[in-house]
């Protein structure tokens, strides 16, 4: 029997973020609750840790329903890219944009632009949906206010209700911590452009940096005085985003599967009184690991994607937990695959990477240890390659009183990671 296109398909997102147009299960009550507080206050601050599906909570479920309600929502905004390479200016770090008629006067007498990056990251995200023939050219970006674009783009000039959406808003603390004039003259920007009624504005970032963000906010409409938190998956939320995307193509994960899966996937390991370890059930389950697991186990049960469409191949049972694809091994296999890639990308080597997991990350009773960030490396491991770690959540960063702290994503890595390197 021929199988239908649509059961080709993988339900699991693996490791990166949903995308709009993609069905996102376990957070109903969040979309609507987030939406309500938006809608009723304008402006809202979006935080969680790290690893809890901002970004696919956003992209796949808010802004759908935002435009369900006839907003105009502008592209995601990100205010870490980098600048780009524009004929006759310089980019410098400046207090501000436009100043001046945006211009300063060099050393050597000539006239150079003051660019502030991080409202022309801002711009250029703005721009990437525009079609070719309206895009403003970079030179005249880099001279533009944000208030100023606003007024002239083409879709904000005619909307009665736009809803402006900054993520991974941490980047606007992380990136060139120095250059503290810089962000303040972007919150400046920021501020008067929310003057404006018709504007809406959701700042999504990690929790551990919000309190960055204080001394920029006097210029921003409420100081996000209004924020909401999105936390990890409970288990009644974690069982809808293991059982309904399979079932959309056809396929039963069955319940005692999909209880086991949650209850393996939220184990801790918890020191007892006389110094023992003791495993037990947490209350929640990071949505990351939870897509990493089931798109492993879609990908072995499935191999190739496609269905086998008799009945009885048409379920995930505990036996394939076991068989095909159990939790320790799609961790493990994750691991390994995220490690090669970092190895590769920053010319660190994996042995070094493995061995900072073992001898760093996990302690010789089995819990998880801790580093402290250092200049350049933190015990023996390059901060580049812990950065690319941070993004592949497998490592955390954790700030407290100032130091940043770098410990192991979850207690459920440690077995994965350590039967891996000993492979």
């Amino acid at each position: 029997m021929r199988v239908p296109q649509a059961v080709r398909s993988k339900p699991y997102v693996g490791p990166r973020s949903f995308q709009t147009g993609e069905a996102l299960y376990g957070r109903d009550r969040e979309v609507k609750d987030l939406q309500g507080l938006l809608i009723a206050e304008r402006i809202v601050l979006l935080h969680s840790p790290s690893g809890a599906g901002k970004t696919s909570l956003v992209q796949a479920a808010l802004i759908p329903q935002l435009e369900a309600e006839e907003f105009t929502v502008l592209p995601v905004m990100r205010v870490s890219l980098e600048p780009p390479v524009v004929h006759r200016l310089s980019s410098v770090d400046s207090s501000q944009l436009a100043t001046d008629n945006g211009r300063r006067t060099t050393d050597d007498g000539q006239r150079s632009q003051h660019v502030n990056r991080y409202i022309l990251s801002v711009l250029l995200s703005l721009e990437e949906a525009l079609p070719a023939e309206q895009q403003t050219p970079p030179a005249e970006l880099a001279r533009m206010s944000l208030s100023t674009y606003l007024d002239r783009h083409p879709t904000v000039a005619t909307a009665e209700s736009v809803v402006l959406i900054f993520d991974q808003f941490e980047e606007i603390v992380t990136v060139d911590p120095t250059n503290l004039a810089a962000k303040a003259a972007f919150f400046a920007q920021v501020g008067a452009a929310l003057r404006d009624r018709r504007r809406w504005a959701l700042f999504s970032m990690r929790e551990d940096y919000v309190a960055a963000l204080d001394p920029y906010l006097r210029p921003i409409p409420t100081r996000l005085h209004n924020t909401y938190r999105l936390d990890l998956l409970g288990a009644a939320a974690a069982r809808q985003a293991i059982q309904q995307p399979a079932r959309q193509l056809g396929v039963e994960f069955e319940e005692a599967a999909a209880t086991r899966l949650i209850d393996d996937l939220r184990r801790v390991h918890v020191q007892q009184s006389d110094g023992t370890m003791e495993e037990q059930l947490g209350p929640s389950v990071e949505p990351v690991q939870l897509q990493v697991v089931c798109y492993r186990l879609w990908e072995q049960r499935f191999r190739g994607g496609a269905v086998d469409l008799q009945a009885g191949e048409r379920r995930i049972t505990t036996a394939n937990l076991a068989t095909v694809g159990d939790v320790n091994s799609a961790l493990a296999d994750y691991y390994a695959e995220r490690v090669a890639a970092v190895a590769s990308a920053t010319a660190v080597s994996e042995r070094a990477i493995r061995e900072w997991f073992d001898d760093q990350l996990i302690t010789s009773q089995g819990i998880r240890g801790q580093v402290l960030q250092g200049e350049g490396q933190s015990q023996g491991l390059d901060n580049r390659a812990i950065r690319a770690l941070i993004d592949a959540y497998l490592v955390r960063a954790e700030k407290r009183r100032g130091a940043t702290w770098f410990e192991l994503a979850h207690d459920r890595l440690i077995e994965p990671v350590r039967a891996n390197n000993t492979a």
